[in-house]
């Protein structure tokens, strides 16, 4: 059982200044991966001819859990509001066939507060966690594949996190036409923080000094990592059009990502297994926009040591190999 992190205490005041010595350190995040993918799909909606759009998701889960491994808070329900426009600027049969332009926003609120300042458990308490800026470009080429660069920042209000700021790079290959209804969907992704850390990896050395097992007094800097990943999926006409989606992923750090305090980095930092369900409302009235539902859970396995310990600094507050994360949603397409 995942301990509470609104309790948890460091045992003495250094590690307080400690570690707001070491808010830069940012735990935030943005479901981009996702985000652009289904902005792009739907743009190409034939019941939706608008060059500008907006699309709206709304996401309730039992925890805030990045797609880097580091659990922001796992008390009260996290509420997960997303909103993207989408400018589609060029559609043709050329080499380039599509390019949409995505700016937005993502926010992060907890029902139950989170401190302002270090260490965990001090007063006073915030519901609103983060919020992230959003800006991307999604080309279409060559057929079947696309191009998705997206500028992110996470601006975090809690325990005096700075803002980092990142960009991603995404491409993804459409397999649809060779493999039909077994298609899978891969995509290969460099992820690069531009500045500040996005993970807890700048705060043992602040804490406790320097690591036992390198005697490093660096701090780890700015890093990157690759993903590889697929997302297969189903759509059952005869169920409401209800599609089953199975995404799996594995994230490829570098050894300056998750830091090497507690040993050294290992090639792999943490693999994910998805579920995902999703129904379209169809009995919204329309003139209301395109509405659906979904639902569905994420499990994450921590490989690298380091980040197994990192979560030692945030919820859950102690060493964690493995997190379970169940989600449902609602969203919107104008």
């Amino acid at each position: 059982m995942n301990q509470n992190p609104t309790t948890i205490e460091p045992p003495h005041q250094t590690r307080t200044n400690a570690l707001r010595t070491a808010a830069r350190c940012a735990l935030g995040t943005l479901a981009i991966t996702t985000a652009l993918p289904l902005a792009s799909a739907t743009t190409h909606a034939e019941d939706a001819p608008s060059h500008v759009n907006l699309l709206a998701n709304f996401d309730f889960s039992n925890e805030y859990l990045t797609p880097r491994g580091m659990i922001v808070h796992d008390r009260g329900l996290a509420i997960q509001p997303l909103f993207l426009g989408l400018v589609n600027v060029y559609h043709g049969d050329s080499f380039i066939n599509d390019v949409t332009l995505v700016p937005g926003v993502w926010n992060d609120f907890s029902t139950v507060g989170v401190s302002e300042h270090a260490p965990f458990g001090s007063n006073p308490k915030t519901h609103w966690v983060e919020i992230d800026p959003i800006a991307g470009i999604s080309v279409g080429f060559a057929k079947n594949f696309k191009l998705d660069v997206t500028y992110t920042a996470f601006a975090m209000q809690i325990l005096d996190i700075g803002t980092s700021q990142h960009l991603d790079t995404k491409l993804s290959f459409d397999d649809t036409q060779y493999l039909k209804k077994f298609a899978l969907h891969p995509y290969f992704e460099f992820w690069q923080e531009l500045d500040g850390k996005a993970t807890d990896a700048d705060v043992p050395e602040a804490v406790f000094g320097p690591s036992p097992k390198s005697g490093s007094h660096a701090a780890p800097g700015s890093s990157y990592y690759f993903e590889v990943g697929v997302d297969p999926g189903y759509t059952f006409k005869d169920l409401g059009s209800l599609k089953i989606e199975a995404p799996c992923r594995v994230l490829l750090p570098n050894e300056r990502f998750y830091g090497e305090y507690y040993g050294n980095a290992s090639t792999v930092g943490l693999f994910e297994l998805g579920l995902k369900a999703t129904v379209p409302m169809n009995f919204m009235p329309k003139g209301y926009g395109h509405w659906s539902f979904h639902a569905g859970a994420r499990y994450q396995y921590f490989v690298d040591n380091n980040l197994y310990h990192l979560n030692e600094f945030n919820a859950p507050g102690k060493p964690t190999r493995d997190s379970v994360q169940g989600y449902a949603g609602v969203s919107i397409f104008f």
